[in-house]
């Protein structure tokens, strides 16, 4: 039987040019946006910044993104009362056709009701509080709040026409849908929660199911929201602010995660966040690597938001649980700079969990919320040992040997993309072997000196194929091999392959300190394909994945698993033991060297990873891991004190080039042959 090796790691740490959308797409855009000032009728302090909200993200969707005044619908205070934002949600659903896109932004009070339909795991309800809402006594839905079900109602019906959905609200509770209480000299927008029974709470309501969209929240839902940000004689939402700017600075192939970790980076400084964890922490969820405003996702590199800079010194939002190291070296992100390689630079210097330091070169040239990339990483293990040799080094094969030998020195500006790796001359002292060669194959089947070769006879009219081995001159991988027909090309494929080989080492090594016992435990189940399989706890329907009944056994603790087969799909359940949250991640690293997160979904807001104290959570809706591949399986579990960017630890399989077809492969042979 085909078996897969399952092991478990454990870590615990603690705490210009400018993009112009074109205005003469076929797709329509659309926006909502509502703004509540005025809460004079209520109980509730009135709001100082939701009108300059409004019409500064009214400025920048005609200005910068095209929108038409026709599509634009705004509701301000009296338009804005529980029957006002159903009519406009309504009209716009109406409206929208196949592809369009939609902008919808709500500035104003946030607040919590009972849940009475007990769709939520908390027991309550985030709302909008609407103009007039809870004013009277009167048994009318005006008097009441708007119900993040209605919202996600509407929301569900946008998407069912388009998945061109952006939607942001600026208000306290509002991670999930979610400004007014005096706190300290700040006025949030939060008021308390009606403890009324909701008009309309006990009613069905469709719920959300897509990854799609864009949903932004100014805080999480225990948090609030500053209004009364100054700028010049103007008040405005804190996140509004921020967010708004940074769509305005939005650059060619910059996603809706760039434009996000800009604002968050500034919205937590001014929030103080490191001494006030509590605060302002602005949150999405959605599929955030779509391009701002258009474009279809194509891969880009993570990013890691500017969160302190001086002339000196600049800090990252992003630590050692996210993979940074001292001495690595990031750039500034800047996609449509031509030649990258001749912008700022930060050299890390301290690194601590969730922030690391470093210098900028030049100096001052880092400003809060600027987007970086890696550049160069840092490797604080033994180096590599690779031996490299080919079959005609004296002859055809000397300047791609060459080529090969550059990729291991430092480039130009210092930097050395292969620091993890060391040529040796020794092949008697290796970790990996680089052969170079030029295989003839027969009747589909490589040909061999002998039976007891390991590798495949060379022949000098043949394309030159680089072979990654073992020591002992086996694949490293199966089908990485790494055609040479364009030598550049083939030189950066080893270089990003090398570098993923190095990451998945580096990963595996994670530890949590020695005898450190994780507060949230990890246990497994094993899901077995049954034919039939009687109802009840340990048969299920998997019909979420389009697959049909399992037996369910477990649960067993992560260490226990060893071997699999093929067939079984495990999942997981989470259990914090302890008397705080903690966010925990669960981290895959597959035979093929993809590492990915399979728990939380990374389309998901970063509260998804938060387990609260004594909190027990199966994930058998969220997380099901098929064994698709034959080899090892590793399962990193990461548990933290404070949210992180696990997209800094993900990476693709490894993948070889696309290989030639047989017309290609022939008409390449005969170019070889030509030029001999």
């Amino acid at each position: 039987m085909l078996m897969n090796h399952f092991k478990i790691n454990l870590l615990l740490i603690t705490l210009v040019v400018q993009f112009i959308p074109t205005t003469a797409l076929a797709a329509g855009k659309h926006a909502l946006l509502i703004g509540i000032q005025d809460y004079s009728k209520t109980p509730f302090n009135s709001l100082k910044g939701p009108p300059n909200d409004i019409e500064l993200t009214k400025g920048v969707l005609r200005e910068r993104f095209g929108f038409s005044e026709d599509n634009l619908t705004i509701l301000l205070d009296a338009q804005a009362t529980h029957t006002g934002i159903e009519k406009a949600f309504k009209a716009l659903i109406k409206r929208v056709q196949a592809d369009d896109f939609v902008y919808i932004h709500y500035s104003g009070h946030g607040s919590q009701t009972a849940d009475l339909n007990g769709d939520e795991k908390n027991g309550k309800d985030q709302t909008w509080v609407s103009y007039g809402a809870r004013s009277s006594n009167e048994a009318h839905k005006d008097n009441y709040d708007v119900l993040d079900d209605e919202i996600n109602a509407w929301l569900a019906a946008l998407y069912a026409k388009t998945e061109k959905v952006v939607f942001v609200s600026d208000s306290c509770h509002s991670a999930t849908v979610s400004r007014a209480v005096r706190r300290g000299e700040a006025l949030v927008r939060a008021v308390e929660e009606d403890k009324r029974p909701h008009l309309l709470g006990k009613r069905p309501y469709s719920q959300l199911t897509t990854s799609r969209g864009i949903r932004v929240g100014a805080a999480r839902d225990n948090e609030s929201a500053i209004d009364n940000l100054k700028k010049g004689s103007l008040p405005y939402g804190l996140f509004t602010w921020h967010w708004v700017h940074n769509l305005q600075k939005a650059q060619a192939g910059e996603t809706w995660n760039d434009v996000f970790k800009r604002t968050y980076a500034q919205v937590t400084i001014a929030r103080g966040i490191a001494q006030r964890p509590y605060m302002q922490q602005p949150q999405i969820e959605g599929d955030r690597r779509k391009r701002v405003l258009g474009g279809d996702f194509t891969p880009l590199p993570p990013t890691v938001p500017v969160l302190l800079a001086s002339k000196s010194w600049v800090g990252i939002q992003a630590g050692s649980t996210a993979g940074v190291t001292k001495g690595s070296v990031y750039r500034l992100y800047r996609p449509t700079e031509s030649n990258p390689q001749t912008l700022p630079r930060l050299t890390i210097t301290k690194v601590t969990p969730f922030v690391s330091y470093g210098r900028p070169k030049p100096k001052g040239s880092f400003q809060l919320g600027d987007l970086l990339v890696e550049e160069n990483h840092a490797y604080h293990f033994t180096p590599i040992k690779v031996y490299l040799e080919a079959d005609f080094p004296n002859g055809k094969d000397r300047p791609l040997l060459q080529a090969i030998r550059a990729a291991f020195q430092p480039n130009a500006y210092g930097t050395q993309p292969l620091s993890a790796y060391r040529l040796s001359n020794d092949p008697s002292d290796i970790d990996l072997r680089l052969q170079l060669l030029r295989p003839k194959r027969q009747d589909g089947q490589q040909l061999y000196a002998s039976p007891s070769e390991a590798l495949p006879k060379s022949f000098p009219d043949q394309p030159p194929e680089l072979w990654i081995l073992t020591a002992e001159q086996r694949l490293f991988k199966k089908d990485i091999k790494i055609q040479f027909y364009n030598p550049t090309e083939a030189v950066k494929l080893l270089q990003r392959i090398l570098k993923q080989m190095a990451r998945v080492r580096e990963l595996k090594a994670l530890q949590s300190h020695r005898g450190r016992t994780l507060p949230v435990a990890v246990q497994t189940y094993l899901l077995s394909p049954v034919s039939t399989c009687r109802n009840g706890a340990n048969c299920v329907l998997l019909s979420d994945y389009g697959l049909g009944w399992h037996r369910k056994t477990g649960p067993y603790p992560l260490s226990d698993i060893e071997e699999l087969s093929k067939e079984v799909l495990v999942t997981f359940s989470l259990h914090n033991q302890s008397k705080q949250d903690y966010y925990c991640y669960l981290i895959n690293i597959s035979p093929n060297d993809a590492i990915y997160a399979i728990f939380p979904d990374p389309y998901e807001r970063m509260e998804s990873a938060r387990i609260k104290a004594e909190e027990k959570r199966e994930l058998m809706t969220e997380v099901v891991l098929p064994m698709n591949e034959i080899g090892e399986n590793i399962i990193q579990v990461i548990t933290t004190t404070y949210p992180i960017d696990i997209s800094l630890l993900e990476q693709p399989p490894l993948r070889n080039e696309k290989k030639l077809n047989p017309v290609e492969q022939l008409l390449l042979t005969r170019i070889n042959e030509l030029i001999k």
